[in-house]
């Protein structure tokens, strides 16, 4: 009977060390930011991603963690450049480069400074990481198993595979894929009732709204600090920003895809 009791209370006081060891470590685990399980500032970007999800996935941890969009901006550059050496190291030529054309160093490095020079100014690092996390619940949803821009991701990383392999695809430029996000999110609506949706689809649109608001909040408080033509030039600087960054993200993908293709078919050329 005293041995039976002695182990009940051992597996008894095991069962509550290993429940305070679970409460340990959810409570390490909430603490944890969310963005690292997209973008690690400790580990840095991945090289060039073939998954559009993933890229934006990984931008939106970075926007969040760094409060900027520069930190991507200069790791998508990077990765143009070393899937273009690897290219000319195996063939002893310089392939087509998917760095967008009008992307120079100098107009990055005006892209850069316009940024820093009003990031103070208009508060845009708590602005960036708030879009950043918005755009992550955006991807993932409430139950984090993906929305409806997964699907628009794929659609679009098909055409863009399917371009770059040399076939006629209409849509595989990023222009085509900002008016499908507009038109499937219901951007260019003035009321949307998205509680009519299904959940993946909900979530997507609910969120889209949030950093739209965002957005517009931000240039209500530039309309009324600033007079006219200076809030409108400022406005058009930061709509630039927002436009690069996502032309990036395609050719971050371009970048993956060209990489890919290297390693797959070694002895191929263009």
């Amino acid at each position: 009977m005293c041995n039976s009791l002695r182990n009940r209370c051992r597996v008894a006081t095991s069962v509550v060390l290993a429940v305070i060891l679970c409460l340990i470590g959810s409570a390490r685990a909430a603490d944890k930011p969310e963005f690292l399980d997209s973008f690690d500032p400790a580990k840095g970007f991945k090289p060039a991603q073939r998954d559009l999800t993933e890229i934006f996935l990984q931008l939106a941890g970075s926007l969040e963690a760094y409060g900027s969009p520069e930190p991507y901006v200069r790791h998508v550059l990077a990765e143009h450049a070393r899937v273009e050496e690897l290219y000319r190291q195996k063939f002893g030529k310089t392939p087509t480069s998917y760095r967008p054309a009008y992307m120079t160093d100098a107009y990055i490095e005006r892209f850069v400074a316009n940024w820093n020079l009003l990031s103070p100014k208009l508060g845009l690092d708590a602005y960036a990481k708030d879009v950043g996390h918005t755009m992550r619940d955006a991807i993932k949803g409430t139950r984090g198993n993906g929305t409806m821009l997964v699907d628009i991701f794929n659609q679009h990383q098909a055409k863009v595979f399917d371009a770059m392999a040399g076939k006629k695809v209409p849509g595989a430029d990023f222009e085509s894929l900002r008016a499908d996000l507009v038109a499937r999110l219901e951007l260019d609506k003035t009321t949307v009732n998205e509680e009519r949706y299904k959940i993946a689809r909900r979530d997507a649109v609910s969120y889209a709204i949030i950093i739209h608001g965002t957005t517009m909040k931000l240039f209500d408080r530039i309309d009324r600090g600033l007079k006219p033509d200076a809030a409108k030039s400022v406005k058009e600087v930061l709509t630039s920003v927002f436009s690069d960054v996502g032309e990036l993200t395609q050719s971050e993908l371009q970048a993956g895809l060209m990489e890919w293709a290297l390693q797959r078919h070694p002895t191929a050329s263009k």
